[in-house]
């Protein structure tokens, strides 16, 4: 059960992310938006709570100096960049 937990987890962090993202991008041009500006507060706030029940039941999700998010996952070769 806690392999399911985690990748539900990370799915709906990855989500949210996403949902963040582009969100920040319309708001780049729409800057008066106010249900624009509510959204992206409100699934700030979700992604807040998200990463911390992460950590606390899985360990933390790595940052870097800056503060930016940052997955160890990437660190690792990517399949097209494997040797044959």
């Amino acid at each position: 059960m806690e392999a399911n937990d985690k990748a539900r987890l990370l799915r709906e962090i990855q989500l949210c992310t996403f949902l963040l993202t582009e969100a920040n991008l319309y708001l780049d041009t729409h800057p008066d938006d106010q249900d624009a500006l509510k959204f992206y507060e409100k699934h700030a706030a979700r992604l807040r709570e998200l990463r911390t029940q992460y950590e606390e039941q899985f360990g933390r999700i790595e940052k870097r100096p800056d503060g930016t998010l940052h997955w160890a996952w990437i660190d690792k070769p990517w399949p097209w960049q494997k040797e044959v």
